[in-house]
């Protein structure tokens, strides 16, 4: 029985370090920014789910994607695809570069808005 080319050395003698480099070498994805960003452009809220949810979600995946200075212009045009809810979408585009801070207010409102209207105590909206 010959020796495998692919082996230099028989792998029970490298030490693990080199054993674990060789293993994820091979069964990891080549490019994890891609499928991060790709996983982060593909967000959908789901039905019922609170805007407040959804961002934190579009926050978590936007870590993994290494926007860097284009984070907040990734969050801001993630937020307003992945809402199911067309007249906010409008909302948002209608303002003309928008920050993503912005867009995120507009969602908190919609939010408090329809947990307002599904409450059973009475609430006073106050003028800003």
């Amino acid at each position: 029985m010959g020796i495998s080319s692919a082996f230099l050395n028989v792998p029970a003698e490298l030490p693990f370090e080199n054993l674990k480099f060789l293993l994820l070498e091979h069964i990891l994805p080549v490019d994890f920014q891609a499928t991060e960003r790709a996983k982060f452009n593909s967000m959908k809220i789901i039905y019922n789910m609170p805007c407040h949810e959804f961002i934190l979600q579009l926050n978590k995946q936007a870590s993994k994607c290494n926007y860097g200075d284009r984070l907040e212009e990734q969050l801001c045009g993630g937020l307003r695809t992945g809402i199911n809810n067309t007249p906010l979408q409008r909302k948002m585009l209608e303002k003309k570069d928008i920050t993503f801070t912005e867009a995120r207010k507009i969602c908190e409102q919609i939010d408090d808005l329809c947990a307002a209207k599904n409450a059973d105590t009475p609430v006073v909206f106050r003028r800003q």
